[in-house]
Order: structure tokens, then sequence, then C-alpha cells
């Protein structure tokens, strides 16, 4: 006999089991690909707007700058849905009696199409939600695609010297 319960959980269990390995190859070949741009931001500061003061991504408040420094920076260490939320902050530059805000971390946007697309699809199952059907057929038919672009496309250096 089977409840509706022991059905969900049937189904989370075979999602999880089936997706989150996709999303964790993903997210590995993001950071193989970008590592260098991720530890740069690991122990820097972002603007939070609504306290009016930065707040130092993976970091802990108080912390003295030479303690940050001195912190080993794995870009490993970032979940996906890190990745995803720090291209939504931003540092908050002062110059010359104006302030600036620009992107705390950017990325290209079908990069972030995609983050996007895994950071909800990590976050729903983690939380005991069922991805959709649309959800599920993005992330396998666009797996081995970005993988590939991620670990094999060069990145390419424009200079006009």
């Amino acid at each position: 006999m089977s409840n509706l319960y022991t059905e969900k959980r049937k189904e989370l269990t075979a999602q999880f089991a089936q997706l989150m390995p996709l999303i964790e190859e993903e997210r590995q070949a993001f950071i193989m690909a970008e590592g260098g741009r991720l530890a740069a931001v690991i122990g820097t500061g972002y603007w939070v707007k609504e306290a009016e003061d930065y707040e130092i991504f993976h970091g802990r408040k108080g912390d003295e700058l030479a303690l940050i420094e001195a912190r080993p920076k794995d870009p490993y260490d970032i979940t996906i849905e890190e990745i995803e939320w720090i291209t939504r902050q931003y540092k908050k530059i002062e110059r010359c009696g104006t302030e600036t805000y620009i992107n705390f971390f950017n990325m290209m946007p079908d990069d972030k199409e995609r983050i996007t697309l895994l950071a909800g699809m990590w976050h729903k199952l983690s939380h005991d939600t069922l991805c959709t059907d649309a959800e599920i057929k993005k992330l396998v038919d666009g797996h081995d695609e970005f993988i590939n672009r991620k670990l094999s496309d060069p990145v390419k250096v424009i200079s006009h010297i």
C-alpha cells in the first residue's frame, strides 16, 4: 500500500540520484574554468545596500583583513547557489565625492542562465521539492555542451598592442 508521501519520496529520491551528480559536475567544470576569478572574490567585500555596509564574501563579520588574506582561497568551497548569488551583488566605489556601483562578479549571459538553472534545481532538490520536467530536460540536454564549452574552449585575450 502506498500513499502520496511515499510516492513523492520515491520520485524525489530518483531525481536526486539522477540530477545532483550532473549539477555537481557542472559546478566543478565552471569552477575549473573560472577558478581564478572566483578565488579573487573570496575574502573581498560586497556592498549591502540595506545595511549600508560591506560584508565579506566567505568571511566572518569582524574578521581582520590580515586574517582573511592568510586563509586559503579555495573556489571549490563555493556552492552553486553562492555562484549564482554573487552575480547579483555589487561593489561600492567612492571616488571624487561620487559613488559608483559595479557588479561584484560578472558572468557571461549563457553561463548566468545555466548557473541560475543549476542553483534553482539544487535548491529544490535539497529542500524536498521536485524539479519540473522542463528543468530536467534543459539540464540533461545541455549538460555535455556546457561541460565541453567550459573545459575545452580556450580563453581569448584581445590586445590592441
